[in-house]
């Protein structure tokens, strides 16, 4: 049964491929030469999502396509001849684009951030020089190699060709396949996170204005026999912009793939082949486009995360020392030029070695991540809360005076008293000095004050506040 389910799968795969390929020939503006090749996007995803499991539905494939062909041109080729030359081009066309779907599957694996600049990047590279390759090596060995009168032409259609039928519908073929091979899933890195879409009639609405778009273009551009008009193609970009940043990814990707077949139906139909390669270019220019619009999101909230690590402490989430007299020297300047009052905390746990000695370090973490979160749960948003290092913390309080900074070190004192770790003997009290920010000559004069408050408290007990400036 297993088997019998397996043959009917490759079968599918065969089946689809066998009529993408009548669809680039139906849209053919001249012999052999489409806007798009969409078998080289469902060869590829099969190969990027199956790796060489592929392999016999897509040699098979290009061999039966290559009898179809020959039906379609009617080129009298013998039995022999067609499988002879079926197998060649299957052959170039499996090795080619299953060897670079693989490296790309190879490398995407490899990537520790999932953002999807990293995978669009590779992506658009792989494609390019594969389906060069392909065309280059596709014109050498099947087409008479650079004794053919029009190599140049027929390599360069070719390149573009292939290159826009994996670029724009990779991402279509993927679910594709996924419903053929529902357990094998995306890859994780191509694994696009749908955002909050908008109503269907809405996405309707922009695709019949892109649509619109490329009809007056390209009918104009045939009217007037005008390669200028047709390069106008290229705006095209800036309504395809809005649905990348308005849609989803999944729209996204189906508005590349009904756009790219509309500009390839509308070339066929009008017979347009004078101005074919800027449509064909233009695919190509949309669709990385927005390929890199959808990534740039991501790889800027990957480096706000990376901007955030860098100056907040991994265990408590509190400022960096760096990044904390930072912010305090900001608001110090902004309490003297309006006159408020700032007060800076300064404290630490109280004989912490001791506990990370009677308890361990692992217990000393826990003490560090409950203690901070208490903190937080206790200041204000506009508050900063800083760690100096080790198990001393730092608090800005802006527009807080002294005596307000008290009863605010003073309600964090009494909850750290209060806290429950998962050891149910270790108990924790912490000290606290206390300093006027905007009294003192910048954050250093404040912080050796604060400094001296705190080593008074130590050295009067412990689990208390202390301070020296009063309220004038």
């Amino acid at each position: 049964m297993e088997k019998i389910t397996a043959v009917f799968k490759h079968s599918l795969l065969v089946l689809t491929w066998l009529v993408l390929w009548r669809l680039s020939v139906f849209t053919e503006y001249a012999p052999h030469a489409s806007i798009w090749f969409p078998p080289a996007g469902f060869t590829f995803t099969c190969f990027l999502l199956l790796r060489w499991q592929a392999l016999p539905a897509m040699f098979i494939a290009c061999v039966l396509s290559t009898g179809w062909e020959s039906l379609v041109f009617n080129d009298q080729r013998s039995l022999e001849q067609l499988l002879i030359a079926g197998s060649q081009f299957a052959l170039l066309h499996c090795l080619v684009y299953g060897v670079s779907a693989n490296l790309l599957r190879g490398s995407i694996d490899r990537i520790s951030h999932h953002n999807l600049y990293a995978p669009v990047m590779r992506f658009l590279l792989t494609v390019a020089t594969s389906s060069l390759v392909m065309a280059t090596a596709g014109v050498l060995l099947l087409f008479g190699g650079p004794q053919l009168e029009s190599f140049l032409a027929t390599s360069l259609a070719w390149w573009i060709g292939d290159m826009s039928g994996i670029l724009v519908l990779v991402p279509v073929f993927i679910g594709i396949v996924n419903r053929i091979y529902p357990r094998r899933g995306l890859l994780s890195a191509l694994n696009y996170q749908p955002k909050t879409e908008s109503r269907f009639s809405s996405f309707a609405g922009k695709l019949v204005f892109c649509w619109a778009l490329v009809v007056g273009v390209v009918v104009l551009a045939d009217h007037y026999q005008s390669s200028e008009i047709a390069c106008l193609i290229f705006f095209l970009t800036l309504p395809q912009m809005w649905i990348v940043f308005t849609e989803s990814p999944i729209r996204m990707a189906a508005s590349l793939a009904m756009l790219s077949f509309l500009l390839a139906l509308l070339v066929s139909i009008l017979g347009v082949s004078e101005q074919a390669y800027i449509y064909q270019v233009a695919i190509n220019v949309i669709a990385c486009s927005a390929y890199f619009a959808m990534s740039v999101p991501a790889l800027v909230a990957d480096n706000r995360e990376l901007h955030v690590e860098a100056k907040t402490d991994f265990l408590t989430k509190a400022v960096m020392r760096q990044h904390f007299i930072a912010l305090t020297e900001q608001h110090l300047k902004h309490a003297k030029r309006y006159g408020h009052q700032t007060s800076l905390l300064l404290f630490d746990v109280d004989k912490f070695k001791q506990i990370n000695d009677q308890f361990g370090h692992l217990a000393g973490d826990e003490v560090l991540r409950e203690l901070a979160s208490l903190v937080r749960s206790k200041i204000r948003s506009s508050d900063i809360f800083g760690r100096f290092g080790g198990d001393e913390f730092m608090l800005l309080l802006p527009q807080t005076s002294i005596e307000n900074a008290f009863s605010v070190a003073e309600t964090i004192r009494q909850g750290i008293a209060e806290l429950t770790f998962s050891q149910p003997e270790l108990a924790v009290s912490c000290s606290f000095g206390i300093a006027r920010v905007d009294e003192c000559e910048g954050f250093q004069k404040a912080f050796d004050e604060a400094d001296r408050q705190l080593l008074k408290a130590k050295r009067e007990g412990r689990n208390q506040t202390a301070l020296r400036f009063a309220e004038p």
